[in-house]
């Protein structure tokens, strides 16, 4: 159908293009196994078991070699989501801004958080849920769920480089509450991708807000270090071609993706009650 309020009216020569959430979870995933990700693909991850360390002086200074074994997990290429859109070529004519160009973007950025839902639930789902000292419910106790994932990510043996937590709008709020310095998004050492939605350093976290947890009402925030989640994806396909029986281009695409938590022991969330 073509964009009717075109006709006859000028259109101005910019576009009001609707807000979408910042992605953060792709951004933060492990993406070493991505390779060759294509629709119904599996990427074999080979884990290792630990070495067993012997007292060497109480087995009479002898030593026997253990047989090294190893495990395996699956990443799944799984999930398959597509966009297929068409622009009028009248519509294109009366608009100054490239309309297809728009839409594109668009596109692009509706994938982008349908992943980063996918990943945040993943997360949530095949991680630990910590049970806080006290519900958050202000900047203090905040603070202090943030202490108790840093304690059970201690007892995990969990390496303090590269963990993070992202937190919803709910618990961010609580952090904006009363301490400003918890705002230091411009000394926080990310990509710029990132910078906008960082709370910079905290209790060894890297932190950053997302509205693309699942839980929107409550206080809701998750933790991992950054090895943990593996994520590969692929723009399988893109097609751009003349529309039938219309004068239109039209544009098509295919994204595929799979995500797995591949270190369970290394993800903790907390969500209010």
């Amino acid at each position: 159908m073509a964009i009717t309020n075109a006709i006859p009216a000028l259109w101005s020569a910019k576009i009001l293009t609707q807000f979408q959430e910042a992605t953060i979870f792709a951004g933060l995933a492990n993406r070493e196994y991505e390779g060759e990700a294509k629709g119904g693909n599996t990427v074999n991850i080979t884990g290792i078991e630990p070495i067993a360390i012997k007292d060497y002086k109480a087995a009479g200074r002898t030593t026997t070699a253990d047989e090294v074994t190893d495990t395996g997990i699956d990443l799944l290429i799984d999930q398959e989501k597509s966009f297929d859109f068409f622009v009028d070529d009248i519509d294109a004519a009366q608009a100054k801004p490239n309309l297809m160009s728009a839409y594109t973007k668009s596109a692009a950025d509706g994938l982008a958080e349908d992943t980063d839902k996918f990943l945040s639930s993943l997360l949530i789902a095949e991680g630990t849920a910590v049970t806080a000292g006290a519900p958050a419910t202000d900047g203090a106790t905040a603070w202090n769920v943030i202490r108790d994932l840093k304690k059970a990510m201690m007892k995990s043996s969990i390496p303090a480089d590269q963990r993070v937590f992202v937190a919803n709008a709910e618990f961010a709020a609580l952090l904006d509450e009363n301490d400003s310095k918890l705002m230091k998004a411009n000394e926080s050492a990310t990509t710029a991708g990132l910078r906008n939605a960082s709370y910079g350093k905290l209790l060894t976290f890297d932190s950053y807000s997302s509205e693309n947890l699942p839980e929107t009402t409550k206080p809701q925030i998750v933790a991992w270090h950054r090895s943990a989640l593996a994520y590969a994806s692929q723009i399988e396909k893109t097609e751009a071609m003349r529309a039938q029986n219309k004068f239109a281009d039209r544009l098509r695409g295919l994204h595929v993706y799979g995500g797995k938590v591949i270190r369970p022991n290394a993800v903790f969330h907390w969500t209010a009650a």
